[in-house]
């Protein structure tokens, strides 16, 4: 039988990012019309809300880039990204003014912007609520399409 200790932490935001980063997670790109152009976002956030309704939900921190146009959006599409799409996850997860540049869409529920790419989930949805939470805002869509492939999704831990 292997002996574990436990250390207690003190309890910091860096503690904590630092120790959750040990939970495996998800990774989606999250886009939407911002002032009625492509907007689009990595988050790890990115969770099922309520099966009656269909609701997920994920949450933007009050920092982030294109902060307000992400609250004003009508809806999202959810892409959850695939194994073999770090690229494309990362293209996202920078901080630039047009994260489109040289990436395929079209447009798709609501005239949001659908990326080209197959992923193994997308989700179009319209948000439902949207509910300050700390340093967050947590945005909670009701889901209007489903579409799937065989992809194995892409999977994050530290």
């Amino acid at each position: 039988m292997t002996c574990i200790t436990t250390t207690t932490l003190d309890v910091t935001p860096s503690t904590l990012r630092g120790q959750l980063s040990r939970w495996p997670t998800g990774v989606a790109v999250i886009t939407a019309l911002g002032d009625g152009r492509p907007i689009g976002k990595t988050v790890n956030s990115f969770h099922a809300t309520s099966l009656d309704p269909l609701l997920v939900g994920w949450c933007i921190d009050h920092s982030s880039s294109q902060l307000e146009e992400w609250l004003a959006a009508s809806g999202y599409v959810v892409h959850v990204m695939a194994a073999d799409q770090a690229t494309l996850m990362t293209h996202f997860a920078t901080r630039s003014t047009d994260r489109f540049a040289d990436i395929s869409w079209s447009a798709g529920l609501d005239g949001m912007p659908v990326l080209a790419e197959p992923v193994p989930l997308r989700l179009e949805c319209r948000v439902a609520h949207r509910m300050p939470v700390g340093d967050h805002t947590y945005l909670i869509g009701e889901v209007a399409t489903i579409a799937a492939t065989d992809a194995a999704p892409l999977v994050l831990q530290r």
